[in-house]
């Protein structure tokens, strides 16, 4: 892996931490396990990092073939999901949790669940819209085994994090506090708004290429 590409997985690596902001579900993630067990709540974070892996790797490996059948192309996903994650990053960016993350009828809903490990805390908490379009675009460039490889390990090494966050998500807020929790929320959002413009450009300068000739 040379340099350039060391500094690409590097950048993709960090999309996916600030699509799926693991701190972000800290805060949700309390606040659905107040009144359960600590048993149960132990066994949460697992179940949430693990279905996690299992949707994004899903993603990754299915969503084109997925696109295909419903005849959506590449470029109108990229411009599509930029969308969804300028929404989602502009409302980070407020620090606050945006409603393509979890509605407030799916937050009543959720409290009443046994367990809530997989909805809302998997999907769409942390592998959300916005994650699941970066892995279907990922799917769409000419990977090699070991690019395909590597992004896997990547998503693996981000629910990794999600893991240790969520298990540690009592000292995480007892550290950081609300302030110190809004801050990182609005760093990662305005990452995930650069993200978002990213997105967008590239899907209308595949879907509109005349756009990009320069007039002579």
């Amino acid at each position: 892996m040379d340099q350039e590409e060391l500094i690409a997985y590097l950048a993709f690596i960090v999309s996916v931490f600030a699509l799926m902001n693991p701190l972000a579900a800290v805060p949700i993630y309390l606040g659905l396990t107040t009144d359960l067990d600590p048993e149960t709540r132990r066994r949460i974070p697992f179940k949430t990092a693990s279905a996690a892996f299992l949707i994004m790797v899903i993603a990754f490996f299915a969503g084109e073939t997925i696109l295909t059948m419903f005849s959506v192309s590449i470029p109108a996903l990229r411009i599509a999901g930029g969308i969804v994650i300028l929404s989602m990053g502009w409302s980070m960016l407020q620090a606050r949790t945006s409603r393509t993350r979890q509605t407030a009828e799916e937050a009543d809903e959720a409290s009443s669940r046994d367990s809530i490990a997989v909805i809302p805390m998997a999907i769409p908490v942390t592998a959300g819209p916005g994650a699941i379009s970066l892995m279907v675009v990922a799917a769409s460039y000419p990977n090699p085994i070991e690019g395909k490889i590597a992004i896997v390990v990547a998503v693996l090494l981000v629910c990794l994090l999600l893991w240790l966050f969520l298990k540690s998500a009592t000292s995480i807020s007892g550290i950081l506090g609300q302030t110190g929790m809004n801050i990182v929320t609005r760093i990662m959002g305005l990452l995930m708004l650069g993200v978002g413009v990213e997105f967008m450009a590239l899907g209308i300068g595949e879907m509109f290429p005349a756009l990009l000739v320069a007039p002579e």
